[in-house]
Formats: structure tokens, sequence, C-alpha cells
């Protein structure tokens, strides 16, 4: 069995990554970036891709000429095969529809399937681009705040959530599962309350499961696709975070509903796919499954790192290891800093660069959300200038 390395560091500057890139960090952020500023805030891993994607792409590359490409039925087999495999999802052929990210997904989705004004539901906190879209497309966002206990564990408020959807003006929901940011695996009778609820009141289900292969040892995830009521689900599926090839746009859209897919590709017209993203999803797919376990394993060792080391060395922050995703989810609410301050703080004292919670919708404020999909000695490195920041 290979062993792939998860430990050397891949240096990006100069790539044009929006991870390392100074200019963007200052216009999103206004902090400060130094010589030696870790960014641990977008959500791409530091990890190499898997030696197959890259070998592929090099193969592809050597055909010299990059034409007009369509999806074979490699392309189609690999992704019906590792979804089958892996989480039992019986998908056809026909129900798979391509579109280049998941945000453009969302955008497009929301265009071909609710009106100006329409609301449209999601569970703050939650992956901020689901509220732009709304907002960029002239839609209503409708909140359906998760519930939070003392101890930081999140719920679902379905008696919110039902009363929205009965609002004849709610159109659409979005919802998030594994959950960014707070790293939940919503079980699948959550799942399957909320697909009954949005049937009733003919409410569209977008559901992004893009970090359904990320998760931790001894967890279950269940997709909406295995569930009943999905008649009226677009499902977001990616081979982009699994496999690191972000850049390169690839999410295929689940939709069994033929009306609903016909519908979509009205509004978006025939979406093709490079030839290197067809390349990459066949190789990712096919030949790259012990690189995502023995990555499962690096997240895994990273976050048992960080929760010994946060119990530790900072007691008043307050951690739950995510059950899914490689994003950690850290209540820094007991330092009482104001949280433009606090992220200057981390940024000018500790030269790492996380996000606020804010972003990510009000219910976040006190919380930094931190990538650690990143070497383990760049974890300790990064958690050892906390320590010191807030010793």
């Amino acid at each position: 069995m290979e062993k792939y390395d998860f430990e050397s560091i891949v240096y990006r500057k100069g790539t044009s990554s929006f991870k390392t890139n100074e200019d963007l960090i200052k216009t999103m952020f206004d902090l400060n970036y130094y010589d030696d500023t870790i960014s641990m805030w977008v959500a791409d891993m530091d990890f190499a891709c898997p030696p197959e994607v890259i070998e592929a792409i090099k193969t592809r590359a050597d055909r010299k000429i990059f034409g007009y490409t369509g999806e074979s039925e490699e392309y189609y087999k690999s992704i019906i095969n590792w979804y089958n495999r892996r989480h039992e999802m019986n998908i056809e052929k026909e129900w798979l529809v391509f579109s280049n990210g998941t945000v453009t997904a969302i955008r497009n989705c929301l265009r071909a399937f609710t009106e100006e004004g329409d609301g449209v539901i999601i569970q703050p906190p939650v992956y901020y681009p689901f509220e732009a879209q709304i907002l960029e497309t002239d839609r209503l966002v409708v909140r359906n705040n998760l519930l939070k206990d003392e101890n930081n564990v999140y719920t679902v408020d379905f008696e919110d959530f039902e009363a929205k959807c009965k609002d004849p003006g709610t159109k659409m929901f979005i919802y998030c599962n594994p959950h960014n940011p707070t790293g939940n695996i919503w079980p699948g009778e959550v799942t399957q309350k909320l697909l009954d609820i949005c049937y009733r009141n003919d409410v569209v289900f977008f559901a992004d499961e893009i970090h359904c292969d990320i998760i931790r040892k001894d967890n279950h995830f269940v997709s909406a696709l295995n569930l009943v009521r999905n008649d009226n689900v677009i499902l977001a599926t990616a081979v982009n975070k699994t496999f690191n090839v972000a850049g390169l746009h690839i999410t295929n859209l689940v939709i069994r509903n033929g009306e609903m897919r016909e519908k979509l590709l009205k509004f978006t017209g025939d979406i093709r796919l490079s030839p290197f993203a067809m390349e990459a999803t066949i190789a990712a797919y096919n030949n790259s499954e012990e690189w995502a376990r023995q990555m499962n394993e690096t997240i895994d060792g990273n976050l048992e790192y960080m929760e010994e080391f946060i119990e530790e060395k900072l007691p008043k922050v307050k951690f739950n290891k995510p059950a899914g995703t490689y994003l950690t989810w850290m209540d820094f609410g007991q330092y009482d800093i104001e949280e433009k301050e606090l992220l200057q703080k981390i940024a000018d004292d500790a030269h790492l660069i996380l996000e606020g919670g804010s972003m990510f919708g009000e219910p976040g404020l006190g919380f930094i959300r931190m990538n650690i999909a990143c070497p383990n000695s760049v974890l300790k490195d990064a958690l050892n200038r906390l320590e010191k920041a807030f010793s």
C-alpha cells in the first residue's frame, strides 16, 4: 500500500492562490499579511493533490490539443460507482448535471426555480456564499438559525423551519450537510424531517453535500438521495473538496426529477467541462480512494492534536471536534474581544489569517473558523502562535 505524503509543505505564493493573496486578504478582511503568515481561511487544502490526478492531467496535456470536450462514459461511471461504493447512492447517468462549481450551481438554481423577491431559507451560521447568492439575485434571505446549547452543540429549529416553509413566498431551502462551518453531520432522521416539510410545502430542496467524503472515523453520512420525499431535491456533489481540485470547478448536480433538470438546463444552457476537469474526476474517483482514506486519517490526527492542545494551552477557547469537513469552529467568546480587534490581534501577533464567525451570520459572533487541512507541523506552529498571542 502506497504511503502518500501529507507532511511536505507546498508553497503557494506566486500561483494566484486566494489563500495567500495579500491584496485579496487586505481587501476582504483588512488584515496585515507578513512574510511568515500562515493562511488558514479559505476552504481548500494545503496538501498536494493525489499523484494519480496530477499524472492524469499531465498525460492529457501531452495529447497537445485541448478542444471542446464532452463527458465520456468513463467519466459518468466514475461518479456513479464512487457514490454507490462509498454511500450506497444509486445515481443514474441522466440525473447528472455538470456545473462549474457549487456556488455557481446555487446561483443558477436560484434563478431557474425562484423569482425575484422569493424567500430562500438558510441555516446560520452557515457558508457565507449562500446568503451572498440570494442577495445578489434579488431574492429574500429567510434565516432558520440553528439552535446552540451551552456546550456549542447545534440542532435544527424545526418549528421555525416549518413556519417559514409554510409562507407561500418561500420557494427554496439551501441545506448544508456536512455542515460548514460547524462540522455537523446531520443524521438521516434530521434530513428526512426537513425533506418532509419541504415536500409538503412545495419548497425546492438544494442539498450541498460536497464535504460528504471528508468525515471523521466512526461517523456516518446519509445522503438526501437515500431518503424519501426527494423528488424536489437538487443534490450537489463535488470532487473538488475531497481531492483538493477546487480550482478546476467541478460540481455534478444529481436531479432525479426530469422536469426540474429540463427547467435548469433551459436556464443555463449546455455547460461543458474542460478536458482537465474530466480527467481529474476520473483519476480521483477511480484511482485515488486510498489517498482520500489517508487524507482523512491525517485530518483525524490533526483534530486529535488540536483538541488536546486547546484543552491544555487555550482553555478559554471552546472547541468541539467536527464530525465532518476539515474546518474547525472555535468559540473565543470568553475573551470578550470585538471580532475585528480579535482577527487583527491574530493576524498581527500570531501571523495567522483566520475567518471571523460573523461572516457566517449573526449567530457566528464570537467564533473563529480555522482550516486545518495542512501538514501537522504547520498546525502545531499555528497553535503555538495562538497560545503565545493569548498567553
